[in-house]
């Protein structure tokens, strides 16, 4: 299979004014754009897998953090704890109790969504500046295979 494509890659490597390209050339093209394919299908199967595992309000719990509707430096929020759980409890009608809705944050602290500053009372949580791409990805993902795409 790989000699088909390269026998195909080289009988292209002719240019349009008659100049030959190097077959190097042509396969290192190739190889990056097979490399690249590979990285965009790697993070689509991860947000699939991620959108699966999680439930509606863990999907929420992440909403708060991680789609606020404003621009570049402001798009994420940090939150404390009573304030978020207030909200949450009079906004999105929660039904958990507060060490229930606690231990939620800290599975998602634990798989690395969210980030806890060390040294606060009350504790506070904070988006993770590095995954915002993937979160939003899941987030979406998980409201696409839920058909509540009304929601996003």
């Amino acid at each position: 299979m790989f000699f088909e494509r390269l026998a195909d890659v080289a009988l292209d490597r002719y240019m349009p004014n008659g100049a030959v390209m190097p077959t190097e050339t042509i396969v290192q093209s190739q190889t990056t754009l097979t490399v690249e394919q590979a990285k965009v299908s790697d993070f689509e199967q991860s947000t699939m897998l991620l959108a699966e595992k999680l439930d509606f309000l863990d999907v929420q719990i992440l909403r708060k953090f991680y789609m606020t509707g404003k621009d570049f430096p402001f798009d994420t929020q940090p939150f404390c704890f009573p304030i978020l759980y207030r909200e949450m409890k009079d906004g999105h009608r929660l039904k958990i109790c507060q060490e229930a809705f606690r231990k939620r944050l800290d599975n998602l602290t634990a798989t690395g969504f969210l980030g806890k500053m060390r040294g606060s009372n009350p504790v506070n949580y904070e988006p993770v500046r590095d995954k915002d791409r993937l979160v939003r990805a899941v987030i979406t993902k998980f409201f696409l295979i839920h058909g509540l795409t009304k929601f996003v």
